[in-house]
């Protein structure tokens, strides 16, 4: 009989239980838990990337609400359609709409800044510049590069700021409207551009609506486990600029704004300088006009008459 095969002899045959065996269980166990790590390591790296090549699209929306076909305006509307030039060769779709004749020598005109969707004709609007005109004011609409029927350009913040600046510096050369009557008039997007200009010209005051402190700020709102405010190159930063405005300035904002936080537009009101003023509404984002109009236009009455006096009260030239 083999020394080896008596009762104490050990069986290759039977499962293997010591430290060597252990080993490609710990090695499972750490696959099991990294691979869904580095699965959720790489989708949050892509959602970040994919959010930073696609910026353009989150923040401008040319072709929404109605795109870029342009409105008939509507007969009661006296509506001159003009061409812009802008300082790198592009020409800009706008209206100009006159003031109902009174007997004011000198009346006020606003330069409306609209937000990122949309275009200047959309019947929503032209709803909105029937009670506008109602208050002695003339209007100028524009629409951004790539927005309407402006001409195709590379849709940025710096792009969107040079549209403004050629609106106002035509309005008040070629046009020959006096900067001290002009009212620069921004609307969600449009409140980043209207206070970028309000900041390098002179005019008679500034009207935002629906206003933001900036783009990053109402990213990191919506998408608060991505690092927006790293991520972003588009900023439209009102609130860095709000100590920089010193002509009055009214807000408007409703309750239940659901595209911009209230609390944002009493943030951005709170940097502001004085003189400014600020109007609670209720009708969302794009419709307090219509569904709270008297609070809407009361305020813009009220607030346009204190320019009036102030335009009354100026001592003449020289």
């Amino acid at each position: 009989m083999s020394g080896t095969d008596g009762p104490g002899a050990r069986s290759g045959a039977g499962p293997s239980t010591g430290p060597a065996a252990s080993r490609p269980a710990v090695r499972r166990r750490r696959w099991l838990i990294a691979i869904p790590l580095v699965i959720a390591v790489g989708g949050y790296i892509g959602a970040a990337l994919y959010m930073r090549a696609n910026e353009t699209a989150f923040v401008f929306h040319p072709d929404q609400y109605g795109g870029r076909a342009m409105v008939a305006a509507a007969e009661n509307l006296p509506v001159e359609a003009v061409r812009i030039p802008t300082p790198d060769s592009l020409t800009l779709s706008a209206w100009v709409i006159p003031p109902v004749p009174t007997t004011e020598e000198s009346p006020l005109w606003v330069l409306f800044l609209h937000g990122n969707a949309a275009n200047i004709s959309v019947p929503l609007r032209q709803a909105w510049i029937r009670p506008m005109r109602a208050l002695g004011v003339g209007l100028v609409l524009v629409d951004y590069r790539g927005y309407g029927a402006s001409d195709d350009g590379l849709l940025t913040e710096e792009g969107l700021y040079r549209d403004a600046r050629a609106t106002f510096d035509w309005l008040t050369t070629t046009r020959g409207i006096d900067p001290s009557h002009v009212v620069i008039f921004g609307h969600s997007l449009g409140s980043g551009v209207a206070t970028h200009l309000a900041a390098r010209v002179g005019a008679a005051g500034l009207v935002l609506e629906g206003a933001f402190t900036s783009i990053p700020d109402v990213g990191a709102g919506r998408y608060p486990w991505l690092p927006i405010r790293w991520l972003a190159r588009e900023r439209f930063a009102s609130l860095d600029r709000a100590d920089s405005i010193a002509m009055p300035k009214l807000l408007l904002h409703a309750e239940d704004d659901g595209a911009i936080p209230f609390a944002m537009g009493q943030q951005l009101f709170a940097a502001l300088q004085a003189p400014k003023s600020f109007a609670t509404l209720t009708g969302g984002h794009d419709r307090a006009f219509a569904a709270d109009s008297a609070t809407y236009f009361g305020a813009l009455r009220e607030w346009l008459a204190t320019l009036r006096v102030i335009d009354r009260e100026s001592p003449p030239p020289g």
